[in-house]
């Protein structure tokens, strides 16, 4: 089963003879926190940037060992959190991507363990605070990558389907028609990989898990119009790792593993004009599990928090990493990183048990 099997890996991969106390809810360092009920403990949710700089928390596992997902989802911003309307769908493991105008598309995940992929897809409006069930995929997928294209539409791209099975296959969804249509097939089937969006208006789709606890290091580009054009593959393969956008355009490829047992401290820095990968810096700590976990920040930096002990800045430029002193102590795999009001913030995620924690962290951009 796939959290099972995550379960062993994390006992594996870390010590357990101290466990891991669960973080109190820490409020904001800016002005009045107001009401943090809503954050209760989840994993594997999704955190999305709203119009406005408020931040929508979807779905997720809200059990230890996380055997089934929630349907719950809340707004976070500097004065507290808010409950939202519930998902059409209980999910976790989905993707969720901002769309031109503002609302965010929910695609895929699993409603439990051991129950198949889910194909719905639903999108949240922040005018009205409605989640409205939208066009299926024509496959249900989870652990799959999902970017903004150029043309407004979002490109879903490989997934685990079945047991052992992972799909080559990408789907594009167009907001205007709210339907799902085939795209091109990625060279190589997997699941955990990532996607980031690019300037000229295409995505740039990268790693994955090809078969059990084996890596690709696969690299394409797909554009608006439907072609796929292999680039440099990855010096180092990688599944369950994380990607973002830098402010100078390069994207940042980060951690992951490629094996599902040693966590990878490497990172790789892709040029869109060379088309070429080079090595970034390494982390201090290895780190995967990465979806919605890492923030671009000025000066080609960024931050990734979870998949390992605390947080981190990464400074291309510089050639370096150090920790975040606000977000140390505690291992958070799952768990989503986002700005609101000036504060980078952490929620959720679970310990090397699968218990999952009510983490609240923040810290002022201004301070990083």
């Amino acid at each position: 089963m796939r959290r099972a099997a995550a379960a062993v890996l994390l006992l594996a991969v870390t010590s357990c003879s101290t466990p891991v106390e669960q973080p109190d809810v820490q409020p904001p360092r800016s002005a009045s926190p107001g009401s943090t009920a809503e954050l209760v403990a989840r994993a594997a949710h999704t955190m999305t940037a709203l119009p406005g700089g408020d931040l929508l928390v979807a779905g997720g596992c809200d059990v230890d060992g996380c055997s089934h997902a929630t349907a719950s989802t809340f707004v976070l911003s500097g004065t507290g959190t808010t409950r939202a309307a519930n998902l059409t769908d209980a999910r976790d493991a989905h993707t969720a991507v901002q769309l031109g105008d503002g609302r965010v598309l929910v695609v895929g995940g699993f409603a439990g363990e051991g129950q198949p992929p889910l194909r719905s897809a639903e999108v949240f409006d922040p005018a009205s605070g409605q989640w409205t069930r939208t066009g299926s995929l024509a496959q249900g997928r989870g652990g799959h990558a999902a970017a903004l294209l150029g043309d407004g539409r979002v490109l879903v791209a490989g997934g685990w389907v079945a047991p052992s099975t992972y799909t080559d296959t990408t789907e594009i969804f167009d907001p205007g028609t709210g339907q799902f249509v085939p795209g091109p097939r990625l060279p190589q089937a997997a699941d955990g990989l990532a996607a980031a969006s690019l300037a000229d208006g295409c995505a740039l789709v990268v790693g994955g898990q090809v078969s059990s606890q084996i890596a690709s290091g696969q690299a394409v580009t797909i554009c608006p119009g439907g072609t796929v054009s292999r680039v440099e593959s990855l010096a180092t393969a990688r599944f369950k790792h994380g990607v973002v956008v830098l402010e100078s355009g390069q994207v940042l490829v980060v951690g992951g593993t490629r094996d599902d047992t040693a966590l990878l401290r490497s990172t790789e820095v892709f040029d869109p004009e060379s088309q070429r990968f080079r090595a970034g810096p390494d982390l201090v700590a290895g780190r995967y599990k990465l979806t919605d976990s890492i923030v671009a920040l000025p000066g080609d930096r960024a931050v990734v928090a979870g998949g390992g002990e605390g947080g981190e800045i990464v400074d291309v430029g510089a050639g370096s990493a150090r920790l975040v002193e606000a977000f140390n102590g505690g291992r958070r795999s799952f768990s989503t990183l986002g700005v609101t009001q000036g504060h980078l913030v952490l929620v959720g995620g679970y310990d090397e048990v699968i218990r999952l924690t009510r983490t609240y962290l923040t810290a002022p951009l201004d301070d990083l």
